[in-house]
């Protein structure tokens, strides 16, 4: 399975698409037809718990042409989780992580077969959040890390996260 970013017209598409394991032809779309996320980038699951958790970049347009913060704030990058039920391929719920939580990208359970939780790395505030599933069957998200930015010259932002 691989994870996509955009639409051949390079909007935001976050689905996964499957390839043959022996062949490497393409097989179709894992995601339920209409259930793909507004960005994609990374992924993992917990076949234990029957789930699985994506993350959103941006859209390849926006990417393109390199970072510009004004793209952030006109929506072109991502800051939420997905969660996706592993039997069934649907998106069960959707994660915001707020300004706070822009443009996660990688993501992973904690290395235990049977861990209900992890961390994503969230690049544009420099920090880290922990999902988890909660007592009640769902899923949530909390911030447990955030590293000051740094002040720097030449580049698109004035203090680099």
């Amino acid at each position: 399975m691989i994870s996509t970013m955009g639409d051949p017209s390079g909007n935001g598409k976050g689905g996964f698409v499957l390839l043959d394991g022996e062949t490497f032809e393409v097989i179709g779309n894992w995601e339920q037809p209409g259930e793909a996320a507004p960005f994609g980038y990374d992924f993992w699951y917990q076949p234990r718990h029957n789930v699985m958790i994506s993350t959103e970049w941006g859209a390849p347009k926006a990417l393109g042409n390199g970072f510009n913060p004004a793209d952030v704030k006109t929506g072109h990058y991502g800051q939420r989780l997905h969660v996706w039920d592993w039997t069934t391929h649907k998106r069960i719920q959707t994660l915001d992580l707020g300004e706070e939580g822009a443009v996660p990208l990688e993501i992973r359970f904690l290395h235990d077969p049977a861990a209900a939780e992890g961390f994503v790395g969230c690049a544009l505030q420099s920090t880290v959040f922990r999902f988890y599933k909660t007592l009640k069957g769902d899923w949530a998200a909390e911030k447990v890390i955030q590293i000051p930015s740094k002040k720097v010259e030449g580049w698109a932002l004035p203090e680099m996260p």
